[in-house]
């Protein structure tokens, strides 16, 4: 019979918590957050762990601290191992989920989960069924089984930090902080509720830099041979605007830990931001080489956008395209290609619908499809082929609405909300408003563009936040559209979107 064990152990479910990988109660008051490093902490009783091996505990242990403190890969390597050891060890499956590398390999974890599950703490059943409302998309039941969660064990940290993530997933970022709070209030030191409260300041809206800068300090401080806390410096002085202080904070995370990918990468980010593309690239060749296999294709994606920085989009699609065919020979493993080349081919299309190389976009749109749906087909599941099935109408419908199809866009857009009318998720709909507000505005229909693109995830998506920009130029509010211009050309966070729009952004909101 397994046994339960009570001891404490850090951890932070990437898909279920705040902060991702690359990756984070109404009200939280900023003195409550205060209260909890001043009062004494109550006591802590952690959601228990069901395990009968003393060496897959320590295992599972190992990997839960590495996976608070950023290093994904080296949790994975720890929760394989304690399921070596104890194959029916439930919270090692949940907690292998949560760094998994594709989407099958997360399902496939949270089944082995549940056929074991009998014998285990409530808790932990629970867990594995808040993981499993990311596969059906059903996010109001993931925040109410949190809820429960927490509710059932109150003065556990990890409840409360599964809670955040569940909260921030719905866009409820006050209850998001408010959770994060709780868990450092009974754990002032734990480093996923530090570096998520932290993470949620700089990303969710309202944005409080000075507060994720607080936070920030208090994990490095906390954690000071991790190199993490000053990787999630750099990101918040980025944010600020500035891009020295940035590059010193990545500095400071290499020399913390020399084989650290991310302080190279983003040290590409900043020089591509500075208009240093010669730097930018040699600075995320050097994180390429430094990163492990895992994740080696996703970083060398970035390196193509220097080409977009430096005003040639063309050169990034030929650049995305000879990199798509490269992945699996860069020793990417066999379950992450497929993703991986639906990320570089959701670039090129996104590139090349903004650049209005249509016929390079329909190439690219064609071929992230089919990867789609054959990961869907790998996961085996209905709601996987219905879910990649909305996403592949996404991108039609957005390459329908740069097309001038405005049938065509409202067809496709018709076929993402038959697609998840039953899911109990209030952010469902955006997909929709992406494509028919840009169809609208394609058509400069500026109006009915704003409605829509107004109820798209402009909140998150630094490209449709753009786009909104424009429509409410398009409609003669001129203060909204700067405000959105000024938010978009100061975010100094890349991606594909940021690097097609930030410098025109910030152009028309200096205007």
């Amino acid at each position: 019979m397994k046994q339960t064990t009570h001891r404490h152990s850090f951890g932070f479910a990437l898909l279920c918590g705040a902060a991702a990988l690359l990756l984070v109660a109404a009200g939280c008051a900023p003195q409550a957050e205060e209260g909890a490093q001043q009062a004494m902490a109550p006591t802590l009783e952690e959601i228990p762990v069901t395990t009968a091996s003393t060496a897959a505990r320590q295992l599972f242990d190992e990997g839960q601290y590495f996976l608070d403190v950023g290093r994904g890969v080296e949790a994975r390597e720890k929760f394989q191992a304690a399921i070596a050891e104890d194959p029916a060890f439930v919270r090692a499956h949940f907690a292998q989920s949560n760094s998994a590398l594709s989407f099958k390999e997360f399902q496939e974890c949270l089944d082995t989960a549940s056929t074991h599950v009998d014998g285990v703490s409530d808790g932990e059943r629970m867990m594995v069924e808040i993981n499993r409302t990311f596969l059906t998309n059903d996010s109001e039941r993931g925040v109410q089984l949190a809820s429960e969660l927490a509710g059932q064990y109150p003065n556990s940290a990890r409840a409360a930090i599964v809670l955040a993530g569940q909260q921030f997933r719905h866009n409820d970022n006050t209850g998001a902080r408010a959770s994060f709070g709780r868990a450092l209030e009974l754990d002032p030191t734990l480093a996923g509720a530090l570096y998520g409260i932290a993470n949620n300041y700089l990303f969710g809206e309202p944005k409080d830099f000075a507060r994720a800068e607080e936070w920030a300090a208090k994990a490095i401080a906390a954690y000071p041979d991790e190199a993490k806390g000053h990787e999630l410096m750099g990101d918040i002085k980025r944010a600020q605007g500035d891009l020295e202080g940035a590059l010193a904070s990545y500095n400071a995370a290499t020399e913390t830990d020399p084989t650290m990918a991310n302080g190279h990468h983003k040290s590409g980010h900043i020089n591509s931001f500075l208009g240093n593309i010669e730097e930018a690239r040699a600075a995320y060749d050097a994180g390429v080489a430094a990163a492990q296999p895992e994740a080696k294709a996703g970083l060398a994606v970035y390196k193509t956008f220097t080409r977009i920085h430096e005003g040639s989009v063309p050169a990034a699609l030929d650049e995305l395209e000879a990199l798509a065919g490269e992945i699996e020979a860069m020793g990417t493993p066999a379950q992450q290609i497929k993703g991986l080349q639906v990320f570089a081919m959701d670039s090129h299309a996104t590139a090349a619908m903004h650049a209005g190389l249509l016929d390079r976009a329909a190439k690219s749109v064609a071929k992230g499809n089919e990867l789609r749906m054959a990961i869907a087909a790998e996961v085996g599941t209905a709601d996987a082929e219905r879910l990649q099935k909305a996403a592949c109408h996404q991108w039609e419908g957005i390459l329908a609405a740069y097309s001038g199809d405005v049938e065509g866009a409202a067809e496709h857009a018709d076929a993402i909300a038959a697609l998840v009318e039953g899911d109990d998720n209030p952010r469902k709909m955006e997909g929709v408003h992406f494509v028919l507000g840009m169809s609208a505005l394609k058509a400069g229909d500026h109006d009915a563009a704003a409605e829509h693109l107004r109820q798209a995830d402009h909140a998150n998506n630094m490209y449709v936040r753009y786009q909104l920009a424009l429509a409410e130029e398009g409609l003669g509010n001129a203060d909204v559209a700067q405000k959105l211009f000024a938010e978009v050309g100061s975010f100094n966070f890349n991606s594909v979107g940021f690097a097609l729009v930030g410098k025109d952004a910030r152009q028309r909101s200096s205007a």
